[in-house]
Formats: structure tokens, sequence, C-alpha cells
């Protein structure tokens, strides 16, 4: 068993190798940056011992990478889910410096989610310096480009999840430090409305307007709204038009989509690849580019993952968030999945994104126990 001091006296250790990843900036859309952390995590992770590495070149994004420890034993791996990459372009370093005040660590990514690396790796090298390893192989995937929605990872983490025990997510925790045990499913919707473009003084009765047709969709689109049970449809960005004299011919708008549960964001997808035209000869077509599906609340997982917590001396809570995570494509596999298992702080994406540096070693504590423990605990 892993007790909360053994971690404590590493955390000297801890916030060094926090340091060093903050200070690779990785935005997702730099593959050149983000490939440089890729590099330093596989040459940590190889230090380290006891791992097998596999790297996924990747065109567009970073590469992936897979670490592999109990690679030869039998019996379904736990795996950890954590990416690289951050919303903060290079050069953020520069306005938001890495600094610590009142055990506060600041720093582009550094909550999301360069601490739920060093987080990981933490707890499997304690165990694995202990020989406590769990008896199952034990998986970290580290992808690049969850920040853009997992559009070059998705595939390859649902394989590796199909056959896995466990899916423990490193994203960090709400800002009140709960566990994330639901997370709405969200979709991105493309829509096309297109008319008929005519002169706007000599021959507007021959014209159809794509931004009165658009008007009248989009009042629509607003009442599938239900906020009260976690649905909301927003429509984020419009273009029309392409002259002032000219009937509009075309106008393209962006939906996005949040819903609690898969029944709320199927009937979503249905309504909104039904939407028919209200105007003669108008036409009308709406289309999903990308999705997360809900993660729905289990609460035996929580029971499971609180009760091991407690008997560490750990006392975790849970809660959710109406942002996605890779986390959201293995819960709705049916894989038993823990998300919000990284850092507590706050400022995920903003100026003053933070890691509480206690909550280090308590998290690697945490998750030592899980690796441990979980099997024991059905």
């Amino acid at each position: 068993m892993q007790h909360l001091t053994t971690f404590k006296e590493r955390r000297a250790a801890i916030k060094a190798l926090l340091s060093e990843l903050v200070t690779l900036e990785s935005f997702t859309r730099d593959k050149a940056r983000v490939d440089a952390l890729i590099d330093t995590l596989e040459s940590t992770i190889a230090a380290g011992g006891g791992a097998l590495i596999e790297r996924f070149p990747q065109a567009a994004v970073g590469d992936f990478l897979l670490a592999k420890w109990n690679a030869d034993m039998p019996g379904k791996p736990y795996l950890f889910l954590a990416h690289c990459d951050t919303v903060h372009p290079a050069g953020s370093l520069e306005r938001m410096p890495m600094r610590i005040e009142d055990e506060r660590f600041y720093g582009p990514g550094a909550l999301d989610m360069k601490a739920g690396i060093v987080i990981a790796l933490e707890a499997i090298w304690a165990l694995q310096r202990g020989d406590a390893l769990p008896p199952r192989p034990v998986h970290l995937l580290l992808t690049t480009d969850e920040e853009i929605g997992s559009p070059y990872s998705e595939a390859l983490i649902k394989e590796l999840a199909a056959d896995c025990e466990l899916v423990l997510v490193m994203e960090p925790a709400t800002p009140e430090g709960t566990l994330k045990t639901w997370r709405k499913g969200g979709a991105k919707y493309a829509l096309t409305v297109e008319g008929r473009a005519a002169h706007a003084g000599i021959a507007p009765q021959e014209g159809i307007n794509a931004i009165i047709e658009f008007a009248r969709q989009a009042l629509d689109i607003q009442q599938l709204n239900d906020l009260k049970h976690g649905t909301s449809v927003s429509i984020t960005r419009v273009e029309g038009g392409s002259a002032g004299n000219v009937i509009p011919a075309l106008v393209r708008a962006h939906i996005d989509t949040r819903a609690l549960t898969v029944a709320a964001a199927e009937s979503l997808h249905c309504a909104l690849t039904s939407l028919q035209p209200k105007m003669p000869g108008a036409r009308v077509s709406c289309r999903r580019l990308a999705q997360r599906p809900p993660m729905e609340r289990r609460p035996e997982l929580f029971a499971r993952a609180a009760a091991i917590a407690e008997s560490n001396g750990i006392t975790v809570y849970e809660g959710g968030t109406g942002g996605g995570s890779d986390g959201n494509f293995t819960a709705a596999m049916g894989i038993p999945t823990l998300d919000g298992l990284g850092a507590h702080g706050d400022g995920a994406h903003a100026t003053h994104e933070h890691v509480i540096l206690s909550s280090l070693p308590r998290q690697a504590a945490f998750i030592a126990a899980l690796l441990q423990e979980w099997d024991c605990a059905n």
C-alpha cells in the first residue's frame, strides 16, 4: 500500500518534472514543439525503466506515445489517458510565466494537463520501485490532439480501451477538487442554407433570401434547448451574404450541442439533421462534423473509488462538467472510466491557470491505491 507520505517526500522531484514539461510549450497546432515534448517524455519514461514504448508518428499533429508496464502479464490492462497538447500558443510563457505563489504553480498547460501526466508517472514509478505494480498490464497513452476534439487519436483510444479493465483519465479535477463522474457529450454541426441570388434593387422578388431562411431556422433550433435537463444548442458562428445589393444565396452556420445522456444527444441529432426549409425553393442541410458522446454517471464506479481512497486516508468527492474529454469515448463503450484524476487547481485555458501543489502527492497516492486495490474492491 502506498502512503501519502511516500509522495510528499518526492515533492521536489514532482515539481521539477512538472516545471520541465511546462517549459516545453505544446500548442496543439505546433507540431514541432509538441514533438519536442514527446521526445522528452519518451526519454523520461525510458529512463524510469520497465516500460515498453511505442511511438505513433502523426502528420498533422504531434506524435502519440504508448508506454506499457507488465506488458507480458495476462489480464486486461489498466489504461491511463493523458494528452500533451495545450490551448496556449508559443510565446505564452512570456505573458504568463511559470511561477509559484501561495502554494500555487502557475504556467500555461500546467493544470490541463501536464500535471496529470506527472501524477500518473509518479504513481506508476512508485509502485514499480516497490515491486507493487498490479499483476496485469498497465498502459499509458499520451496523445496530442485532445484540445481539438481528438480527431486523429480517437480510433487508437477506442482500440486500446476495448480490451481494458479500467480507464483512468488524467484530466484535472473540477475547480472544487472533485472527480468527474459525468461529462456532457458534445457535437459540432455545420448548417448550410441555400437560397437564390438576385439584384436587391431590380428584381428582389426573384431571389430566395438565405438569411431570412436561416433566421427562421435559427428560431426553431433555439427551441431545442432544454437547459433544465442539461441540453444546450448554441449557434456560435454565422457567415452569409455576398454584397450589399444582392439577395443572399448562401448562409453557413456552426452549431454547438451539449447533452447529459446518450438519448438526449441522439434526439438532438435527429432534430438537427431533419430540418426542413421554410421558404419555397430554399434548401437546408445540417451535418455533424464531430462528436464526443456523453459520459453518463455510474454511481457504482465512484463508490468503489471512494472506498479505496477512504481506506488510504483520502476523501474524494464527485462532480461533473459540461466539457468533454477522451473519457467520453471510453465510457460510451461501456468500459469502466474514472475521470478528473489529475491535479486540483483552476484557470484551465486561462491566463491564471494554476495547480495546487499539495494536490500532486495526494493524487499520486490515490492513483497508486487505485492500481493496487481496484481488483480487490469488487
